[in-house]
């Protein structure tokens, strides 16, 4: 597989992933679960495999950077409160974390 075909399977995994926790946690409109599940991965996602690849290696940071922006959009997309916001992001960037380590390694 190549780099970018590598890049875009993450992507996929990412947003899959990142809405089946949206699912489970909040349990409502599952199509604007999943556009929102998409929209933030299309942001955050290229974002972090461009500065994690070209910048910074620094795993642990980027993911925990991401995590914080991401906590930021559900809050203001989603309408959470913050707290439900930060918790949710937590959880789906774990998963989507232990997922893509298991699959891509």
């Amino acid at each position: 597989m190549s780099f970018l075909q590598t890049l875009a399977f993450a992507l996929i995994l990412t947003i899959l992933m990142e809405y089946v926790v949206y699912l489970f946690l909040i349990r409502n409109d599952p199509l604007n679960l999943f556009l929102y599940s998409f929209l933030i991965n299309a942001f955050t996602n290229p974002l972090f495999n461009y500065i994690y690849n070209y910048e910074h290696h620094m795993l642990y940071t980027l993911e925990i950077a991401v995590a914080i922006v991401e906590s930021i959009l559900i809050f203001f997309l989603m309408e959470l409160s913050y707290p439900k916001a930060i918790l949710i992001s937590l959880v789906a960037n774990l998963a989507s974390f232990l997922l893509g380590l298991v699959v891509l390694g």
